[in-house]
């Protein structure tokens, strides 16, 4: 029997030998789990979900292997993987991963032995697809590669067609002269230039939509209020894993935390923080875009950056810093909170190897500085540390000068 699903930005996606795998508790969760978690705040049609970009995704193996013309066992792994490569996301996906302590990916493990049985009833060894989640495995390249794999390139595609970005750089061409070397996924060199624009591209929907400033200070919300929440239950964040967005945000509201409720309640509704403080890298503070808001603009050098990004990527530090500075500025805890884009861990893409008939491979970034220059130059001028409040209380801080 025929069976197939039909989702934006590809053709009728053929899951006829999938379906009992889509069928699973574990995989219909996703239906559950936005994509891009708050940025929904941002960009309302962002929207999708961890079950639509894997269904995407599941279609785009499905053409690699044809142009490839890879069959039999191999393909029969890379499609299940494809599908099953972000089983283990929880609730507004990435955006918790830091407070509920795990990875996806180990989830994903879990949950992968739990369907062995499945698994191995459609001729597919569990074993073998939590090598390729692991990367123990080449072929799970051709969908896990950070620049050339079928996973980067449908969540490239589709969350700019939801979040209404336009310019998406040819997807099936990529495919059709990605090559699988000794050394894993390349590029043919004579088309080296579309891989240059999807890694621009890749940069382009960090700085405008992944890490757009009102998203990130809903993020911080969301993370500070799980913070607050799960201080009186630690125990519970295995559980956590396990929720839809709609059972977290449920489980956050439940008025056993006053602030996780606060918080919550907030976002539910959009009441969310706004900046009042804003510190960009020396001499990029022209690029903030005051428009006559109470703000306060900073420049930090790269290294004093980089020093403080790292400090706050350990939330409870990050928890206690907020709170000295709600208190200096006579305000109660949570009234001050950071939200900080990471430095330079996710925005400059993974260097790209290019394939060259006849000579040697290269290394893009080596060949071609003036490339990497560029993305980094764009991540420069987009990169701020930002401290948030409530609006009621924005005038008054933004003209306080805080010791940082």
């Amino acid at each position: 029997m025929q069976h197939s699903i039909c989702i934006p930005g590809v053709p009728p996606v053929d899951v006829s030998e999938l379906y009992r795998i889509i069928d699973t508790e574990a995989f219909q969760a996703l239906r559950e789990r936005k994509q891009l978690g708050v940025n929904s705040l941002v960009f309302p049609g962002a929207v999708h979900t961890r079950f639509e970009h894997s269904i995407g995704v599941l279609s785009l193996a499905q053409r690699l292997c044809r142009i490839h013309g890879i069959t039999g066992n191999d393909a029969r792994h890379i499609q299940a993987f494809a599908l099953l490569h972000d089983i283990g996301h929880g609730p507004f996906s990435h955006q918790t991963e830091p407070v509920l302590q795990g990875s996806h990916h180990r989830q994903g493990l879990k949950i992968i032995a739990k369907m062995a049985c499945l698994l191995e009833s459609l001729g597919i060894d569990p074993l073998r697809i939590c090598n390729m989640l692991q990367g123990d495995d080449p072929m799970a390249a051709w969908i896990s590669d950070r620049n050339l794999g079928a996973d980067k390139l449908d969540y490239l595609s589709r969350d700019a067609l939801h979040i209404g970005f336009f310019g998406t750089p040819d997807i099936e061409r990529i495919q059709y002269y990605t090559v699988m070397t000794a050394d894993g996924l390349a590029i043919e060199d004579k088309f080296a230039e579309d891989a240059k624009q999807l890694q621009k591209y890749y940069t382009y929907l960090h700085q405008h939509g992944y890490l757009n400033k009102t998203a990130l200070i809903a993020q911080r919300m969301l993370q500070r209020a799980c913070q607050e929440r799960l201080k009186l239950e630690p125990e519970r964040h295995d559980e956590c894993w396990q929720f839809t967005d709609a059972e977290l945000l449920s489980f956050l509201s439940d008025g056993i935390s006053p602030l996780a409720t606060q918080l919550t309640n907030q976002i539910k509704h959009r009441q969310l923080y706004r900046s009042f403080l804003v510190i960009k890298p020396s001499g990029y503070a022209y690029m903030e875009r005051e428009s006559n808001k109470p703000i306060q603009v900073r420049e930090w050098d790269e290294e004093r950056l980089s020093a403080f990004c790292e400090k706050c990527s350990d939330l409870d530090y990050l928890s206690r810093l907020e709170d000295d500075l709600a208190a200096t500025c006579g305000l109660p805890p949570g009234s001050v909170l950071f939200a900080a884009m990471p430095y330079f861990s996710k925005l400059i893409p993974k260097d790209l190897r290019v394939h060259c008939e006849g000579r040697d491979d290269y290394w893009l970034f080596e060949k071609d500085g003036a490339h990497y220059r560029s993305l980094a130059s764009d991540y420069l001028r987009t990169f701020a540390v930002r401290l948030a409040c409530p609006l009621e209380h924005r005038e008054r801080l933004a003209s306080l000068n805080l010791e940082l």
